[in-house]
């Protein structure tokens, strides 16, 4: 399993020794066994975002990337954080003009206001699933929105001068995987989340054969690195959950 990027690896089991946390991660079953070219936010990675989030107990904590809101309910689940969270209000379209997350559903499935459609044939339409009427519907169902301060913005125009160095405990970094929108999300969020506070990365696995499968991937670790003489200068501890998509930085 040939690495593209020299981080340090911690083991999936021990990594929460390392953060100071009391009880060790159990992963799921069918992660153990699955590749990692397989794996999934909801079903492998967020397991792990729970663990950290219920053992590190966050009161504020911010998200790049809401999309549906998947991220944002496992934070709020799993202790008592008010969650600030970011994405493009009308989603990330592709170059062709292809919307770049969507669903193809029935016209009878009931959809939140606002949703953005467009015809397939005569039973079904495509959903754009990150955009305005979609973003944050998971948690906004469950009834969590009054814990929730959702920002419609592009991150690298979000204007981060009104909150205070340190304002917040935890990040989770899971927006646009552009080299440049990622290098932009780390130094917001390393400007924002205090000292001993996690800055988390989604999209992060250095397995060569995982990044030719998956191309989200590929801007993620180009950022890394390349901003990684800053990431050593501002963070005490830096490593990738072996297995998972995650990359965790402590805050110096």
């Amino acid at each position: 399993m040939k690495r593209l990027i020299d981080v340090p690896a911690e083991p999936v089991d021990s990594f929460g020794e390392r953060l100071g946390f009391p009880e060790p991660f159990r992963p799921p079953e069918g992660s153990a066994a699955k590749p990692l070219s397989e794996w999934k936010m909801d079903d492998d990675d967020a397991p792990i975002l729970r663990y950290v989030y219920r053992h590190l107990r966050p009161r504020r904590h911010l998200e790049f990337g809401t999309w549906q809101g998947a991220g944002v309910v496992a934070c709020l689940e799993s202790c008592d954080a008010t969650v600030w969270t970011i994405n493009l209000p009308g989603g990330e379209t592709e170059a062709d003009g292809r919307w770049a997350y969507a669903d193809n559903r029935p016209l009878e499935e009931p959809l939140p206001a606002g949703a953005k459609t467009r015809p397939l044939d005569e039973d079904r339409h495509t959903v754009q699933t990150d955009a305005y009427g979609f973003i944050g519907h998971l948690y906004l169902s469950r009834g969590l929105g009054h814990r929730v301060c959702q920002i419609y913005a592009d991150s690298r125009d979000w204007d981060i001068a009104n909150y205070p160095p340190g304002f917040f405990d935890s990040s989770l970094i899971d927006g646009g995987h552009d080299e440049e929108v990622v290098a932009g999300d780390l130094h917001k969020a390393m400007t924002l989340v205090r000292a001993g506070g996690l800055v988390i990365l989604h999209d992060f696995c250095p397995v060569e054969d995982v990044c030719t499968a998956c191309p989200s991937t590929a801007g993620v670790l180009a950022a890394v690195s390349r901003e990684m003489p800053y990431l050593r200068e501002s963070l005490s501890d830096l490593f990738w959950i072996k297995p998972s998509w995650l990359l965790v930085g402590v805050r110096r």
